[in-house]
């Protein structure tokens, strides 16, 4: 149900393991989800078209970490991504010890994945995920020291692309993320700052030897999401999405082309916990799938006790929101 009444196709898709907590989210050419287990060193697959299709345990990482951080697509791969993982104690808030791996995997996932060590990632503070710039090169958030760095994976190298007070989080109790998300188009970078409620964005072009570089400082689209997770965009910026971990909420920002400002609404509430947001076209109709943990029990992590989806599916699910109204259109 929207804010003005009227009402989105919303299905419930598939029921991932309960207790759980899931951030890394990717759609594959063949139409399934990818999905990372931050809490365990685990990779998901299923078929998001098929209600009656069961999450496939397709890899675990445990021999060198206890959780993923987030996954990506590879440029130039075919069903190919990066996955970063860590060694990460949610009660305590810590996360060390990165390593960005390559999985590839098969169209119909009858061949066990090909997985291959591609790099550590030393020095930074909680690298929270792999944006890519071209094949090689990719930009790395950074929540504890407030800042994006630039990973080479092919050297391993890293260096400080932006450190901005923007991306730092705010004083105060339960304030433990500042930048978070991360998206890039050819025109801007687009990031959110958690503990902030920020949607921010920085002009940029692309540049021969870095891959990218900034044309202009921080522009800050709006300050009204507070815990914000998760961060995509209609195909013409106009339009980001974003979602609330702790109220459940799902955001829409409308964006003026001319002025860059952005106007915050709530298009779905009570949903479980949501994480990851993923907007695509299929059949040139725009899809915004959403991934939900449910109900983890952590001592800074408080959620409202009205959850309407537990009755449904327990905890732990992935959702897809379709618009279909005219009154609320993706672009």
């Amino acid at each position: 149900m929207l804010e003005d009444g009227s009402v989105q196709d919303v299905v419930l898709v598939t029921q991932l393991p309960s207790d759980s907590w899931f951030e890394g989210f990717a759609l594959r050419p063949n139409g399934k989800i990818l999905t990372s287990r931050l809490d365990e060193p685990e990779l998901y697959t299923f078929n998001a078209e098929d209600p009656d299709s069961t999450p496939e345990l397709i890899y675990n990482f445990e021999e060198h970490a206890n959780g993923l951080i987030n996954v990506c697509p590879l440029p130039g791969g075919n069903d190919t991504y990066l996955v970063l993982s860590a060694i990460v104690d949610l009660v305590n808030i810590t996360f060390e010890e990165f390593i960005v791996w390559r999985v590839q995997l098969s169209p119909d996932d009858s061949i066990p994945p090909e997985v291959t060590k591609v790099c550590d990632i030393a020095n930074t503070g909680f690298s929270i995920g792999l944006i890519p710039i071209t094949e090689r090169l990719f930009l790395v958030p950074d929540s504890f020291k407030n800042c994006i760095w630039r990973l080479d994976i092919e050297t391993a190298e890293v260096t400080l692309f932006l450190a901005d007070d923007t991306m730092k989080a705010p004083p105060g109790e339960g304030n433990f993320f500042g930048l978070n998300r991360m998206r890039l188009t050819k025109e801007f970078l687009w990031f959110t700052n958690t503990s902030a409620g920020m949607l921010c964005r920085i002009p940029i072009e692309p540049d021969a030897t870095e891959g990218v570089r900034m044309t202009g400082g921080v522009q800050i689209v709006a300050d009204d999401i507070p815990h914000c997770d998760g961060l995509t965009l209609s195909r013409d910026q106009t339009a980001v999405y974003t979602v609330s971990y702790m109220d459940g909420h799902v955001w829409k920002v409308s964006v003026d082309p001319e002025t860059g400002k952005g106007t915050t609404t709530v298009v779905m509430r009570s949903l479980a916990s949501p994480t990851a947001v993923e907007l695509h076209y299929i059949n040139d109709q725009p899809k915004l799938f959403i991934v939900c943990c449910g109900e983890i029990e952590m001592n800074w992590f408080v959620q409202d006790n009205q959850n309407p989806w537990s009755e449904i599916a327990n905890i732990n699910s992935a959702v897809t929101v379709t618009a279909v109204t005219v009154e609320e259109t993706i672009e």
